[in-house]
């Protein structure tokens, strides 16, 4: 087995175009070719078969190691340690729960939580349901986005070039953005969008109104994607229950955490 960077992506699409989609959002997201100069792409190689990939994405403060594998076999342990010490020294990363443990040391680990992949192939449960609640939000909004994540889920992260790519969904109240739903991935050539920075406002909740906004993006992607996804922490039922409820089904598991890579 060799390890070699990939520079071609259609050699990456050809590899992983047969696996559930709504495992590999941000995969295929980072194909598209806004996101591929941001991607580092190692490859696990038998010969010259491909057997496995990991991503380093380094646009942003922290690079993202896109690494959770939901195939069987142990390429993806082989790949990961095989990497490891030409990793960042400290990481944020979505990965499989057994390549975590068996490469990574738990004492280098963090911020980790389990999360389920979701995604939607069935829309009739949204059909019913109108958006008249909603407004679309725009870059324009960006401020009056960050006011409610302040209030509402401090510790988030908001990617403000992603909410550029296409419009977002909120609801208003008295002229106040009291809920929003943006994207985490969105590439109309891949046909992937991931749902994310949902959120309310906590003295608007349970009124339906993140529901509201979920629906009114998920119409409007629709119209443009095929794979709809998103992300949800294993232990948030009532938001799994919602997403049921509006016709997402469950995928993998995986975990994201921060690792401290320290050479020793």
């Amino acid at each position: 087995m060799k390890v070699k960077i990939i520079h071609n992506q259609n050699e990456v699409f050809e590899f992983i175009k047969n696996r559930t989609r709504y495992n590999y959002i941000y995969q295929f997201n980072n194909l598209d070719e806004r996101e591929w100069p941001n991607t580092i792409c190692y490859g696990l190689y038998d010969g010259s078969t491909l057997r496995e990939i990991a991503m380093v994405y380094t646009a942003y403060d922290i690079p993202v190691l896109i690494a959770a594998c939901f195939e069987k076999g142990n390429y993806n342990k082989e790949l990961i340690s095989r990497i490891k010490g030409y990793l960042p020294p400290k990481f944020y990363t979505h990965i499989d729960k057994e390549t975590l443990e068996a490469v990574f040391d738990k004492r280098d680990i963090s911020e980790y939580y389990e999360y389920v992949n979701m995604g939607i192939d069935d829309y009739s449960k949204i059909e019913s349901l109108d958006r008249k609640n909603t407004v679309t939000i725009t870059y324009a909004d960006f401020k009056r986005i960050e006011e409610l994540f302040e209030e509402s889920y401090p510790d988030s992260w908001l990617d403000d070039s992603l909410i550029k790519l296409t419009d977002n969904f909120g609801v208003e109240v008295d002229n106040k953005l009291v809920s929003f739903a943006g994207i985490h991935a969105y590439s109309t050539a891949q046909q992937v969008a991931a749902v994310a920075h949902v959120t309310t406002h906590p003295e608007y909740r349970n009124r339906g109104y993140g529901r509201d906004s979920i629906v009114a993006l998920i119409k409007d992607l629709r119209e443009k994607i095929k794979y709809i996804g998103l992300n949800v922490k294993v232990e948030n039922l009532p938001a799994i229950k919602c997403y049921k409820n509006i016709g997402f089904e469950e995928y993998g598991r995986f975990v994201a955490c921060e690792i401290t890579n320290i050479k020793k």
